[in-house]
């Protein structure tokens, strides 16, 4: 049976986008089982008392229902370079061209894999058929110097993503590694990061 994770923003006392993480869930079980049990994770998500104050992680682990949920305080992490891996480079087998990520499952096996010789302060950058998607651990959008641009061929379609999408304060389209010298800097989006809570320079994306 497939596992998944999904991991929830708990600001000073408020989760956020739960509505966006609730569907998410929903969806996925209705994918994979076949059936919508229409999970209401205000129903099983912790109450806050010690959650009051400050940032936390909020991780849920399921498969065709909810399992396990952890809350650990969140320590951004420090990322100055991004190492390009691409995925139609000779030297990968055909498990690696085939990365499908369109869901979050908790095995990460493959994707870990490619972070192996990486520095804490390093992570990586998919490219695949020539097209930017995502880093290990996030979606990602590029400055040109007038506004925000979120790759649409992403291996994961984030909640930060869609949310930044809807409220257009990001706009979509096809991003090639050629296009990157168009762009002066790469931001990393997921549950937990903001727009520019985590900045690199377009000078530090490498081969």
């Amino acid at each position: 049976m497939p596992r998944f994770i999904d991991t929830i923003k708990l600001v000073d006392g408020n989760y956020k986008l739960i509505d966006h993480h609730n569907n998410r869930i929903n969806n996925t079980i209705n994918h994979f089982f076949g059936f919508n049990p229409e999970i209401n994770l205000n129903s099983f998500l912790p109450k806050l008392g010690e959650y009051k104050a400050g940032t936390y992680k909020c991780r849920l682990t399921y498969s065709n229902h909810i399992e396990n949920i952890e809350i650990t305080p969140y320590v951004k992490k420090t990322i100055k370079k991004l190492k390009i891996i691409d995925l139609n480079a000779p030297d990968f087998s055909i498990t690696y061209k085939s990365l499908d990520y369109k869901f979050k499952y908790e095995d990460r096996t493959l994707i870990n894999s490619f972070l192996t010789g990486i520095d804490d302060t390093s992570d990586i950058l998919i490219i695949k058929d020539g097209l930017l998607t995502d880093t290990s651990f996030s979606n990602i959008i590029l400055f040109d110097g007038e506004q925000w641009v979120t790759p649409d061929t992403y291996l994961l379609n984030g909640v930060k993503r869609r949310y930044l999408l809807e409220n257009s304060e990001i706009m979509e389209r096809k991003v090639f590694i050629d296009d990157l010298s168009r762009f002066q800097k790469i931001s990393l989006i997921n549950a937990m990061l903001d727009p520019k809570d985590i900045m690199i320079d377009i000078c530090n994306v490498v081969f």
